[in-house]
C-alpha cells in the first residue's frame, strides 16, 4: 500500500508533531527577533536624547573644567574632591579633545543643527568658560 508524502495529509503523527514543533520555533525565533529588535531601537533612541540634550551641556562643563582646575592648582587655591578632581580633569580633557577633534575634522554634529552652528556653540562654550573662570578667580 502506498502512504501519503506530505506531513499534512494526516497519515502520520510524528509528522504532524514536527511541524507544529517547527512552527512554535519559528514564531518563537520571531518574536526573539523583534523584541530585540525593539529594545536596540529603544536603547538607540535613549542614547541619542541624551546626547542631543547633554553634549552641549557636557562640552562646557568639560571646557570649564580644563580651564579652572589648572588654574586652581597653579594658584594653590582649594580643588576640591583631591583624586577625584584628576579623575575628573582626565575625563574633561578627554571630552574637550573629543570635541576639538570633531570640529577639526567637519563631523557633523550629533544635534540636528547645522555644522557651522555647532562650531560656533562649541566656540562660545569655551568664551563662556574663559568668563567664568576669570569671574571666579576675580572675587
Amino acid at each position: 500500500m502506498l502512504r501519503p508524502s506530505n506531513s499534512l495529509l494526516g497519515s502520520s503523527l510524528a509528522a504532524r508533531r514536527g511541524v507544529a514543533r517547527a512552527a512554535v520555533y519559528r514564531f518563537v525565533q520571531q518574536t526573539v527577533r523583534r523584541v530585540r529588535a525593539l529594545v536596540a531601537g529603544t536603547v538607540g533612541t535613549a542614547v541619542e536624547l541624551v546626547l542631543l540634550c547633554g553634549l552641549p551641556l557636557f562640552y562646557l562643563v568639560a571646557a570649564y573644567l580644563v580651564l579652572d582646575v589648572p588654574v586652581r592648582w597653579l594658584s594653590h587655591r582649594s580643588a576640591p574632591g583631591g583624586a577625584w578632581t584628576a579623575l575628573l580633569f582626565g575625563g574633561a580633557v578627554i571630552v574637550s579633545l573629543s570635541g576639538f577633534s570633531r570640529a577639526a575634522q567637519n563631523a557633523a554634529p550629533i544635534a540636528p543643527v547645522r555644522p557651522r552652528f555647532a562650531k560656533a556653540m562649541f566656540g562660545l562654550s569655551w568664551v563662556a568658560a574663559l568668563l567664568l573662570v576669570l569671574g571666579d578667580f576675580a572675587g
